[in-house]
């Protein structure tokens, strides 16, 4: 809490302590990662120049991203560290790092059964909706080409786009999961071409009605210990967890999008903007417009 709610800049103690959290150790242990993966949050979004510039310590946070996210026990902050990455990181700097990191979550999420709706698949999901909705699709689009041809438009029509509704239930999550498919859909004219387009398009604007209906969303990992995302816990012989609410963090405090108020509003005004750059998709959307009131 302290380095989350500091002034600027990090005492430069606080930065000396870096180095000794990101021994791989020192996360062996289930009762230390959920503290240990807000601690590292909050210095990538406090310091990540300064990370950066210090090329040993970056590349001790991107090798612990690598060792997250092989276990199915610590995945999730992974992601979280990736996602705070995505936000604080200069993107000049991804085409040295990102490209090894998404393919060691796509050789993990080609390991999944075929059924799965689990916190990996969500998780995988709101990283590359994040990635969007922050740096524009191409450099997502272009990345992902290059490990296979089409592979993005594959992996939209068969998994993104038809289980969003499942996968997808937080409220945060879903923001960020309709700003990044709608920047996708709705600003790449490669995306206009895809044959996935409208059942895309129909998955986000469903999306967008449950989160009108529904404005709280489910609950970030309801799927059990596996799935705590944040939550600061201390631990009792190294087995029991309890949750410290006074130190829970605030969730408009972890909204990477805070300058999108509305995603609904963000979905229609994109829509009506894809209608004059692509003719062809002005019926599409204008059925969805229909089928979902988004006048």
């Amino acid at each position: 809490q302290l380095l989350e709610r500091g002034g600027e800049p990090i005492p430069p103690s606080y930065l000396q302590l870096l180095p000794s959290l990101l021994q791989q150790p020192l996360w062996a242990s289930r009762s230390n990662q959920p503290a240990l993966a807000r601690l590292i949050k909050a210095y990538l979004t406090r310091a990540a120049g300064q990370i950066v510039a210090s090329q040993p310590v970056f590349h001790q946070i991107l090798g612990l991203v690598q060792f997250l996210m092989m276990s199915k026990i610590t995945d999730h902050y992974a992601f979280a560290l990736l996602n705070g990455i995505i936000c604080h990181v200069p993107p000049a700097k991804f085409p040295e790092f990102l490209p090894v990191l998404t393919s060691a979550a796509l050789e993990r999420f080609q390991k999944l059964p075929p059924a799965s709706n689990g916190k990996f698949l969500r998780c995988l999901v709101v990283f590359f909706s994040l990635h969007m909705a922050k740096h524009g699709p191409d450099m997502l689009l272009d990345q992902l080409e290059r490990v296979q041809s089409g592979l993005l438009e594959q992996f939209l029509t068969h998994v993104w786009a038809p289980k969003l509704s499942t996968v997808i239930t937080d409220s945060l999550d879903r923001k960020i999961a309709q700003v990044g498919l709608t920047r996708l859909l709705c600003e790449c004219p490669r995306a206009w071409a895809f044959g996935c387009w409208p059942a895309a398009m129909d998955a986000v604007c469903k999306s967008v009605r449950d989160s009108r209906a529904n404005p709280g969303g489910g609950l970030m990992g309801a799927g059990g210990d596996e799935d705590l995302e944040f939550e600061f816990l201390v631990s009792y012989n190294n087995s029991s967890f309890i949750a410290l609410h006074n130190a829970a963090q605030d969730k408009a405090a972890l909204d990477p999008l805070p300058e999108i108020t509305d995603a609904g509003q963000f979905v229609v005004e994109r829509l009506q903007q894809a209608a004059g750059s692509a003719p062809h998709l002005a019926p599409q959307i204008q059925a969805l417009a229909t089928a979902y009131g988004m006048g």
